[in-house]
């Protein structure tokens, strides 16, 4: 059975992208199939493994076919990264479909329509979210069994997250009764700073009752930065470093939360 995550949080650079395509190596590399989802029209993901802007298909092509009804071959944008993975791709042309589906018919699951013709395939299917909180972000979380939030340990990362979360919450009363909350990651993490550890703290005591937070964070790292202008995860990259390492034990705590 495929399990859909979503990589979501509205605020950008805390890692939403880096963690999508690390977290779905690393599952590959425990022998699972794995989907990423580029659903950012900046296309971070795609071009962070070394696939081009130009696309001639991509997830945009595929929702359009979805909102008009048609036949297609829904395998017709995968591509297949050199890592074992596959990866649906995206562009600027994406904006387009975010604006337009404001005016479709259940334009909330276009995107979960989708990606239940991909399901048999795959084990695992991640969606790299928008930073935002538009009609993409909302199709992902409605498609999604569960949300993965990165969040960087600074001030006032608490207070961020309370948007989000609402529209969570939100999404599971109207639209998607499974969706669960998979966890919140720290990222670009300097655990040995005493601010981190501060704010890490913060987001524990407003959040930890509720949901998980998962034990080990992802380090603030050299490595990891370096990755996106190689188009490899950091398993390519370095796989001594502290990042894969760290990103090798997130993929065993979502595997065990399955």
């Amino acid at each position: 059975m495929c399990r859909v995550i979503a990589v979501a949080n509205q605020k950008g650079g805390v890692s939403k992208t880096t963690t999508s395509i690390n977290l779905g190596v690393a599952l590959v590399r425990l022998g699972k199939r794995v989907a990423l989802v580029d659903a950012d029209p900046q296309g971070h993901l795609t071009l962070g493994l070394g696939f081009p802007k130009k696309i001639r298909v991509s997830l945009k092509n595929m929702m359009e076919n979805i909102i008009m009804g048609m036949e297609f071959d829904p395998m017709e944008a995968v591509l297949r990264h050199k890592e074992g993975i596959d990866v649906i791709p995206s562009n600027k042309m994406l904006t387009g479909t975010d604006l337009s589906l404001i005016t479709v018919e259940n334009r909330e699951k276009v995107l979960k329509e989708y990606l239940e013709l991909l399901e048999d395939n795959y084990d695992y299917i991640i969606i790299d979210c928008m930073p935002s909180l538009g009609m993409l972000t909302i199709n992902a979380l409605s498609a999604a069994d569960s949300v993965l939030i990165p969040v960087q340990p600074q001030y006032y990362a608490a207070d961020g997250l309370v948007e989000l979360l609402s529209v969570v919450k939100g999404i599971k009363q109207r639209f998607n009764p499974g969706l669960e909350i998979e966890g919140i990651l720290f990222t670009m993490d300097s655990s040995r700073y005493n601010n981190s550890k501060r704010n890490k703290q913060a987001v524990k005591m407003a959040y930890g009752k509720e949901m998980r937070i998962f034990e080990k964070s992802i380090p603030r790292s050299e490595a990891i930065a370096e990755t996106a202008s190689e188009g490899v995860s950091i398993f390519a990259y370095d796989s001594r470093s502290k990042g894969a390492k760290s990103y090798a034990e997130l993929a065993e705590e979502v595997l065990n939360h399955a």
